[in-house]
């Protein structure tokens, strides 16, 4: 029997919520009551030491999983997708992956995961994996029982979980295969695995969510600088100085992992080079907030940061005049719509219209998939965080 511990009983849940503003002079006041997590946590942890593997599957464990900005190269999944290895599933020589995939709105708390229906396209707490990767000889593992714990949450790519008695099946490829999210189905008599208890941690030192609201966007003395194209996951920097909009300013890097960087800006702002050589103080926004707050002659751009349009379209973003639901004039473009009801130009079925952006799988409506714009990054990855729902007819 081997049960895989995150240590509940060696620290306490004050320790995680705290790791992330380490060197901050506030204690975070997180919206999500984490000590109750913390109990149902410790409660499944030893209830897994009584649980036997059900009959014919073979039992594996989990290694640690990393987000998007912890892997190289960096790779942003359309939802919060965590990456890493199982143990135990085939050719020790051979690696087998793993992964977890939540919708960004996913809550604290206990998931079942048998409402996946054992579908790599319905599922939106999906964990799954493949055995031997990258060999003609891979199989397709995916999970159609048991349990997901969602105990913490510093952001969407951020999170502490729990999987608790999960069995994986043998399962391949189905319908839809062209869509985002592709599909999968079990594979009557293949085979099957089991784990009795496994955890994740992808904090970071210093992680926060940039989004309008979060607990972490706002930290006295502090703003919470976005990592991705749609400024849902960030790190926090120290605020040290005066700077607002287009001022010059100095970033120095920080001493170590558990202090933030420093910056002469303001709170509030981010001391960027994301559009010119030398940086300066941008104003950081949530491109998804009704009122962004972006100063007069800008707009709230990528990364979360409010910059002129004039600066975005000589490097390739465009926008266009059409509003929400209009047909635009451009067969593509990255911007449309006004502050506070954005959205992308895409091409569907013959037409091109101003599609709202959304952040959330869960928020497209029946008959919708979402939709995201791949933004390539450095070393062949992706920042996929970008997404608008579209009728797929499925």
């Amino acid at each position: 029997m081997t049960t895989r511990s995150l240590g509940f009983r060696a620290w306490r849940w004050s320790a995680v919520l705290s790791l992330a503003l380490t060197g901050c002079a506030v204690e975070p006041q997180p919206q999500e009551q984490a000590p109750d997590q913390e109990e149902q946590a410790k409660v499944l942890e030893a209830q897994a030491h009584e649980l036997t593997p059900p009959a014919g599957c073979s039992e594996i464990t989990m290694g640690a999983l990393s987000n998007g900005v912890q892997l190289t190269p960096v790779m942003y999944g359309g939802q919060p997708t965590y990456q890493g290895t199982f143990n135990g599933l085939g050719d020790p020589a051979l690696k087998d992956t793993a992964f977890v995939r939540l919708d960004v709105n996913t809550a604290t708390g206990v998931h079942d995961l048998t409402a996946g229906g054992a579908n790599t396209f319905t599922c939106e707490q999906c964990v799954y994996g493949y055995q031997d990767a990258g060999t003609t000889g891979q199989k397709l593992f995916v999970a159609d029982t048991g349990a997901l714990l969602l105990a913490l949450k510093v952001s969407p790519q951020q999170s502490v979980g729990v999987l608790y008695n999960v069995t994986l099946r043998e399962s391949v490829n189905a319908a839809p295969l062209s869509a985002p999210y592709k599909g999968s189905a079990v594979v009557p008599g293949g085979e099957c695995k089991w784990i009795r208890f496994a955890t994740w941690n992808t904090l970071r030192p210093m992680g926060c969510d940039p989004r309008e609201g979060s607990w972490t966007a706002n930290v006295p003395g502090h703003t919470c600088v976005a990592d991705n194209y749609f400024a849902d996951d960030g790190t926090l920097e120290k605020s040290q100085g005066t700077g607002t909009q287009g001022a010059a300013c100095t970033r120095t890097p920080a001493a170590d992992a558990n202090h933030p960087a420093t910056t002469d800006c303001a709170q509030g702002f981010a001391c960027s080079d994301l559009f010119t050589d030398d940086r300066q103080c941008l104003k950081t926004c949530d491109p998804m907030a009704a009122v962004p707050g972006c100063p007069t002659g800008t707009v709230c751009g990528v990364y979360g940061t409010c910059i002129e349009q004039a600066v975005l379209e000589p490097l390739g973003f465009d926008f266009d005049p059409a509003l929400i639901g209009e047909t635009c004039t451009k067969t593509y473009a990255e911007f449309c719509g006004t502050e506070g009801a954005r959205g992308a130009c895409v091409s569907l079925n013959g037409q091109t219209k101003c599609q709202p952006y959304t952040r959330a799988r869960s928020e497209c409506g029946p008959g919708e998939e979402l939709g995201f714009i791949n933004y390539p990054l450095s070393g062949g990855g992706y920042d996929r965080t970008t997404g608008w729902c579209y009728h797929d007819g499925l």
